[in-house]
């Protein structure tokens, strides 16, 4: 059984890991961060492949969120299939450190789609997993989420916004629209930003996916 320890453990060691890597890839030539990650299954577990991520077509300069979705979000082609609910999926961060900058949620065909839009230079690692309550981390509090499932998520590779840096994702729920019930944003703790998603019906297929220029991380929730 997973718990909450083993996750931040085996988060914050592929994160560290990460970072070394990409210091000493500096004192060689310089490569472009590819999006999407390698999945870790959890033991027990056959391997499951990780959805990987389209092709970047946006220019690099990050502004603002405006809450628009790009082209690449909307691309249908290039988006894999959904993977069983029961599965844990892990991949590790590549890039910088990243500030979340915001959160949006949006309806499409088929299925509801959590984006969060991050600032920084790379693509975020993540953690997911359908779990029975909602603890938040560092306060150890119950957090209320609407819903008959909760999906847990863990973005790593990020950090918190310097002094005079301006931070746009709101704190508290934001409302779904249909398979969705709603998502708790809950912020970063010790290099992990947190958050929840009810999911109405019960624990629904999902898929994950990143993207870059800019980095993004996509959470798709399969409608029934």
């Amino acid at each position: 059984m997973t718990t909450r320890h083993d996750v931040r453990r085996r988060l914050l060691t592929a994160a560290t890991a990460s970072v070394l890597a990409l210091g000493l890839a500096a004192c060689g030539e310089d490569t472009e961060p590819s999006p999407g990650g390698t999945t870790t299954p959890p033991v027990g577990t056959e391997p499951t492949t990780e959805p990987g991520s389209a092709t970047p077509t946006e220019d690099a300069t990050t502004t603002a969120p405006t809450g628009e979705p790009s082209g690449e979000e909307t691309d249908q082609s290039a988006l894999p299939p959904f993977e069983p609910a029961g599965t844990p999926r892990t991949s590790e961060p590549s890039g910088d450190l990243l500030l979340p900058v915001d959160l949006r949620v949006g309806d499409h065909e088929g299925y509801e789609r959590v984006v969060i839009d991050l600032e920084g230079v790379g693509v975020p690692g993540w953690q997911t997993e359908y779990v029975t309550e909602a603890i938040e981390d560092g306060r150890g509090e119950r957090v209320d989420v609407a819903g008959d499932a909760i999906l847990s998520v863990y973005v790593s590779g990020t950090r918190y916004p310097h002094e005079g840096e301006a931070h746009y994702v709101s704190q508290g729920p934001v409302d779904g629209s249909d398979v969705i019930e709603e998502v708790h944003y809950l912020g970063t703790f010790e290099g992990l930003t947190q958050l929840f998603i009810g999911v109405d019906g019960g624990p629904a297929d999902y898929r994950v996916l990143t993207l870059s220029n800019p980095a993004r991380l996509v959470i798709d929730i399969a409608e029934d």
